[in-house]
């Protein structure tokens, strides 16, 4: 219960993902392929949006795979980036205004002083942790991985260029988006 009162909105977090992962397994959210008509941008859009959650990321990527011979993959893949970039600034934002007095408690807490303590020792400069932090960002924003990871990650950095950010969650979900739809359409 102390831990309820403590982490409410990472909890939350945590579990909305548990449960989608749980409720598709279970076939309950098959209503969603319905969506989409086709070669609609819209479609792109959506299933880029839903490719960044992690509870909503396979969701994205069926999307994905139906429709990838329907329209080229450089314009698919920068429509569904479009759609990603909105969810990763969605969830910046979120991270920014909501979670961060949650990630600072945590962060203080016994075992994540531990962790932080054996990945980024303060003996590396700040820069080469910062430089660290923002390569398994992007590995993860640009993999098939929840982006909510690699932008909590960033997030957490005490200045963000959102700008750069944007540019780079852009970029960095079209090339997997297109990486994805090349594979679906030799498939």
């Amino acid at each position: 219960m102390h831990l309820i009162r403590k982490y409410p909105r990472l909890l939350s977090f945590i579990f909305s993902i548990i449960a989608s992962y749980v409720l598709y397994a279970l076939g309950y959210l098959d209503w969603i392929k319905e969506l989409h008509s086709g070669e609609s941008a819209v479609a792109f859009v959506l299933g880029g949006f839903l490719f960044s959650f992690g509870f909503t990321a396979a969701f994205g990527f069926a999307i994905f795979v139906e429709l990838a011979n329907t329209m080229t993959p450089i314009n698919g893949a920068l429509l569904g980036g479009v759609g990603s970039l909105i969810a990763d600034m969605t969830i910046l934002l979120f991270v920014q205004e909501h979670l961060m007095q949650e990630l600072k408690m945590l962060k203080e807490s016994w075992i994540m002083r531990m962790i932080t303590g054996a990945l980024f020792h303060h003996r590396f400069p700040k820069w080469l942790r910062e430089t660290i932090l923002w390569t398994i960002s992007i590995v993860i924003i640009a993999s098939p991985l929840p982006d909510e990871i690699g932008v909590a990650l960033v997030g957490s950095l005490e200045r963000i260029d959102k700008r750069l950010f944007a540019l780079l969650c852009l970029v960095l979900n079209a090339a997997g988006i297109w990486v994805i739809l090349m594979a679906a359409r030799t498939a």
